[in-house]
């Protein structure tokens, strides 16, 4: 009798641990296929010693300057999607004046629907912008050159593929509203007036891109396309060269933009800028990091200096230059003292100079 009962109580527990088993098993199987949540943020405290609006002299505050939470959620092994808030001052104030968060990304990716490819649908990361940020790295400390100056907006709502032919070759075609993150597709009729609205019609744009990199070695070409009222569309190219080892980066990107009929005169808005970008490690977990832009926001001089008035500094000839060392306090803390300097080809202007110590983290 006692062996008897001993054979049961051996083959309950059995099935407890069984069952136990089992419940692991799914809990770790349903855990694995919970969305993924990802933050960061960074920002200041700056000092803006000269300025030229004088007025903004001597202004000093701690900011912040993006704040992302992001959901990565992956649904098979051919498709994931992400969901990402962002969060700027500049960008992201409510009617009283309260900060506020808006949608930054919302997209799905479906891996390989040709071999070695990715088709992704939504509100996406254009690449004339988000290619050279992380490329180049740093955006804590400022934007792209081309994000900078306005020149494209760093989202768009469309349809893209990319396609990686070979290990070092890729290449890919996005199709978008034009609309940035705004949401808001331009209006128009036949005569171009924004007067007599028609929903039905959307401008469009439309990018192409081209990499190749081998061996810390990249090459990228991209260009963009877009429609916009008054026929002034808008065309941009864009050419980035980049070594990049364990110890040191050091790239250069150029660009031409030219906006159709945006001068006051009917003529072209023609736009064009070179950055030099780099860094090196100068001890462990120290970097010091480098940047030199030339910006010409008007061909035209004709208007730079007159016709513009107190716009003439967002049309001039810029010359930017930024220092700043990045101290890694762990993997996911960062604190950057830095220093912005930048010149405006206006006759008797000042140029702006800014101290800063960004701090930048992310988990």
């Amino acid at each position: 009798m006692g062996r008897l009962f001993a054979k049961k109580e051996n083959t309950f527990m059995r099935s407890i641990y069984i069952f136990v088993a089992l419940l692991l098993f799914e809990g770790a199987a349903f855990a694995q296929n919970l969305p993924k949540f990802s933050g960061l943020m960074f920002g200041d405290y700056y000092f803006l010693a000269q300025d030229h609006v004088p007025s903004q002299n001597n202004m000093q505050a701690f900011d912040y300057r993006r704040i992302y939470l992001t959901a990565h959620y992956n649904i098979s092994s051919d498709l994931w999607a992400r969901m990402r808030l962002e969060s700027d001052p500049t960008a992201s104030n409510l009617g009283n004046g309260k900060l506020s968060t808006w949608v930054k990304d919302a997209f799905i990716d479906w891996k390989n629907p040709i071999p070695n490819s990715d088709l992704v649908i939504g509100l996406q990361g254009t690449w004339n912008i988000n290619f050279a940020e992380p490329l180049f790295g740093y955006r804590p400390l400022e934007k792209t050159i081309q994000d900078l100056h306005g020149i494209s907006a760093s989202r768009d709502l469309g349809v893209s593929l990319t396609e990686r032919f070979t290990k070092e070759f890729s290449a890919g075609l996005l199709v978008g509203n034009n609309s940035g993150n705004s949401g808001g597709l331009y209006p128009d009729n036949a005569n171009g007036s924004p007067t007599n609205l028609n929903p039905a019609f959307r401008y469009k744009s439309a990018y192409l891109f081209l990499d190749y990199t081998s061996n810390g070695f990249t090459v990228y070409l991209d260009g963009q396309y877009s429609g916009a009222p008054n026929q002034q569309d808008i065309q941009t190219g864009d050419l980035i060269l980049n070594y990049k080892t364990k110890t040191y980066s050091i790239g250069v990107q150029g660009f031409l933009n030219t906006v159709n009929k945006a001068n006051l005169d009917g003529s072209n808005l023609n736009r064009n800028g070179v950055s030099f970008n780099g860094w090196v490690t100068l001890v462990k977990d120290l970097n010091l990091v480098g940047r030199y832009d030339i910006y010409d926001g008007n061909t035209n001089k004709t208007y730079q200096n007159v016709t513009l008035g107190s716009n003439q500094f967002l049309y001039c000839t810029q010359n930017f230059l930024m220092a700043a060392l990045d101290y890694k306090i762990n993997q996911n803390f960062h604190l950057m003292p830095n220093l912005e300097y930048t010149t405006y080809g206006v006759s008797g202007s000042k140029p702006d100079v800014m101290y800063r110590v960004t701090y930048f983290f992310d988990f």
